[in-house]
């Protein structure tokens, strides 16, 4: 039966991002399964039909290797666990690329880090591969790059970043930072959902969708439409992993929650459903839709404030709280009464009250060195004492996102 807001969702939505997990792939011997690979590119190809476009965010290689391999359980070691992504990539979009050719396209692959989407350059090479994948017909495949990952593949990454377009004011982006790790596809499938215009995110287990209690438990009921994000949402789960994959529920609405906090639609279903794309496309009332909260936020102000660690963080006092967050101000210097952490011009800062309450986030223009020497003090006070103010802000308003 069609719904009239998943048929908006399906409608409005320019890209379909596809996050298909391990168990999806798999049969009940834990190996690839190829007809389950064919039935998903018999609905992608009927969704390009339609006009959208399609990547594909695809678990399965590891637990590919593994097969190929020999192995009878998941490796705890690193150098192991890189060996059997290694081996088990080449069969996966093998497959891929097979069941798409059967329709006059081609796969393509790209294994990424989080260290593509902290630097700006690097970041911007995805994006601008995949629109041209988009232009040849491509299909794109994306899976973390395990292989060259420096941390433990089972181990979380607490928040991957980005860079993205030119940043108003001439701020400048730095470096990168330590950590090249996602703690799993479902986090680099809502990240992927960032680079792209109108995107559609729809991430495919092996369970129906949310449910209000444990789903195993008869009494328990699948929630449809989640119109307003709510942390409780959390309690609905367990904390235990899915059986081939490193994921489970509680990541799935951690990146579910990144995701609708900046605007974004998602729709979790049940990928073992040969026609569960087919579903969602025609406004079925399948799995949990997720709404986005709010207007969609711009490429460069979701990096701001919903994807990258911040590197510090200006306290300040009520009159600037009062001046961001109900005027819409910058925040000037006489507004901040402490700085913490050491960071450069053009990283992101969190904007805190004195109780330690992160209400924004935004880019500094100055270095936490110039910072400390300007804090509490007027423009005109400044001027006097140094001769020169680069800036009147220390973060513009232009650069500055609100977190609630």
């Amino acid at each position: 039966m069609n719904n009239p807001i998943r048929k908006e969702l399906a409608e409005s939505a320019r890209t379909f991002v596809i996050k298909i997990g391990t168990n999806v792939l798999s049969d009940e011997k834990q190996a690839l399964d190829p007809s389950r690979i064919a039935a998903l590119a018999e609905q992608v190809n009927e969704i390009r039909a339609r006009g959208k476009r399609c990547v594909l965010v695809s678990s399965g290689s590891i637990g590919a290797g593994m097969r190929l391999l020999g192995l009878k359980e998941r490796p705890k070691d690193l150098p192991h666990l890189q060996a059997a992504a290694a081996t088990g990539q080449a069969h996966l979009i093998g497959l891929y690329d097979q069941a798409f050719q059967k329709h006059g396209y081609r796969a393509a692959q790209l294994l990424l880090t989080a260290n593509d989407f902290r630097n700006r350059s690097r970041y911007l090479n995805v994006r601008n591969t995949l629109h041209t994948l988009f232009e040849y017909g491509c299909v794109p495949i994306i899976n973390e790059n395990d292989t060259v990952s420096v941390n433990e593949i089972a181990t979380p990454f607490p928040t991957a970043m980005r860079s993205d377009i030119e940043l108003p004011h001439s701020v400048r982006q730095t470096p990168t930072h330590a950590g090249t790790k996602f703690s799993d596809n479902d986090q680099l499938a809502a990240m992927v959902t960032n680079l792209l215009d109108a995107p559609l995110l729809i991430i495919l287990s092996v369970i129906e969708g949310l449910f209000d209690g444990d789903p195993r438990d008869q009494n328990s009921k699948l929630i449809s439409n989640v119109e307003d994000w709510d942390d409780n949402l959390f309690n609905c789960v367990g904390s235990s992993r899915s059986s081939g994959g490193t994921g489970g529920m509680h990541s799935k609405l951690t990146a579910i929650k990144k995701a609708v906090s900046v605007g974004e639609n998602v729709i979790l279903a049940n990928g073992e459903d040969n026609h569960v794309l087919m579903k969602i496309l025609n406004g079925e009332n399948v799995g949990t839709a997720f709404l986005g909260r709010g207007k969609f936020m711009p490429a460069w102000k979701r990096w701001i404030g919903f994807t990258i660690n911040p590197r510090g963080s200006f306290v300040v006092d009520d009159g600037a709280r009062r001046a961001i967050v109900e005027a819409g101000k910058s925040l000037l210097p006489i507004g901040v009464r402490e700085i913490r952490g050491v960071f450069d011009v053009g990283e992101v800062v969190s904007i805190k009250t004195a109780d330690g309450a992160e209400f924004a986030r935004g880019l500094s223009n100055y270095n936490s060195d110039h910072a400390h020497q300007l804090i509490g003090q007027r423009s005109e006070e400044i001027r006097t004492k140094t001769g020169t103010l680069p800036f009147l802000e220390v973060i513009h308003r232009d650069n500055l996102v609100m977190l609630d």
